[in-house]
């Protein structure tokens, strides 16, 4: 009997884990490009934290390449070669992450 209501519990707590699993964790693997592919080449990175980051991001218009992932979003510019990488104060380090390699593959998935 013990061991059913152990079992249960811990069904039930991952069951409750996985409903409230948060969109912005992205614990899938991850191919970043190699030297040779960067299109973007050794970028100065810039980083802005912004709570309206989602409305912001759909107003970015003259830049040469634009990418969306999750609640921000990289722009960027080829010469002299930069990335901007805009997200709400609630930020991961995977949400990151994943916009500064879509600015350097500037938007091609690996």
């Amino acid at each position: 009997m013990k061991r059913w209501v152990c079992c249960l519990l811990g069904f039930a707590s991952c069951w409750g884990w996985a409903q409230s699993r948060d969109a912005l964790l992205d614990f899938s693997l991850v191919a970043p490009p190699t030297l040779d592919q960067h299109k973007i080449v050794q970028p100065v990175v810039q980083w802005q934290m912004r709570a309206d980051a989602p409305e912001y991001c759909a107003q970015i218009k003259a830049m040469d390449g634009f990418a969306v992932w999750q609640e921000g979003c990289v722009y960027w510019v080829r010469s002299p070669s930069a990335c901007t990488i805009v997200t709400t104060g609630r930020t991961t380090h995977s949400q990151v992450g994943r916009l500064f390699l879509l600015c350097l593959s500037a938007g091609e998935s690996s």
